[in-house]
Order: structure tokens, then sequence, then C-alpha cells
């Protein structure tokens, strides 16, 4: 399972590093050609650069998701860490939440995208319920990295033996 964990973080980490790379050469070609007589520029580089921005912080959630760097409140980890069960529990009650919150963020995105027919993307040749389609992705990716995360920290003796 940490093969996994760890494939899946460098996974969406690379991923999202290619997005906003892409990001990054879309802004910047467009400033450079923006200046061509003629050319002037993309009309869609603001929406597009939006889109991939969204996209590449959405892959990233399955990262944070893997490397368990999600926000905490210090209060309840500090409290927990004080005793090995409770700290465990802890974690499992955190995981589940994790897990419910990417599933409802799944469903929600399947039912965005599958309603989002128009054509009001200014990207050539995108409706939105295509460019939508991230939600429900990145959605599956994070709920996988929330389970691999769940049936780690249950099979994880490390935290009993403390």
């Amino acid at each position: 399972m940490k093969k996994i964990q760890s494939a899946l973080d460098k996974a969406s980490t690379f991923v999202a590093a290619v997005l906003c790379a892409l990001m990054m050469c879309i802004l910047l070609a467009n400033v450079i050609l923006r200046y061509i007589p003629g050319i002037g520029g993309f009309k869609w580089y603001m929406e597009g650069g939006q889109y991939l921005n969204v996209f590449s912080m959405l892959l990233a959630g399955a990262g944070i998701t893997v490397q368990r760097t999600h926000l905490h409140v210090e209060l309840v980890d500090t409290l927990a860490a004080k005793h090995p069960a409770v700290q465990k529990i802890h974690q499992i009650i955190v995981s589940i939440f994790i897990i419910l919150f990417y599933a409802m963020m799944t469903y929600s995105g399947y039912l965005l995208c599958t309603k989002a027919k128009q054509a009001v993307s200014t990207m050539p040749q995108f409706t939105m319920g295509q460019v939508y389609t991230i939600f429900p992705i990145a959605g599956a990716l994070c709920v996988l990295a929330a389970v691999v995360d769940l049936i780690i920290c249950l099979t994880d003796k490390k935290e009993d033996e403390k």
C-alpha cells in the first residue's frame, strides 16, 4: 500500500506541475504574440490559464491527501498524540470524513459535467461539460488516495507499539 501511496503522490505532483508549466507557457506565449502585428495573441488565453490552474490544484489534492498535509486542528492533534489509541482513532475519523468529502465532490462533479452541455467556453471546440470533467476525475483520485491512506492507517502497527 505504501508503494501505491508513493506512486499516487508522485503522479499527482508531476501532473499538477506539468499543468502549471503549460499554463505559464500559454500566458507567456500570449504576452509575446500580443506585440506581433496581425496576430494579437490567443482569445482564450485567460480562460485556458484559469482552467489549467484549477485543474492542477484539484489534482494536487490527491498528493495532499496522501501526505496528510491537509488542514489540521493543532489542539486536537496535540491531545490525540498523547495516546496512541486515540491518535489512531482520530486518524481513522479524519480519513473517513475526507473520503466522504471527496466522494461528494466526485458525484457532484459528475452531475455538473453531465448537465453542462452548453458551449459557453471561449476555448475552441470545448463545452463546459468537457471542462468540468476534471471534478469527477480529481475527486475519484482523491477518494483513492484517501482510501489507501485509511488502509495504511488501519494496518500500520507502528502506531500501536508506541
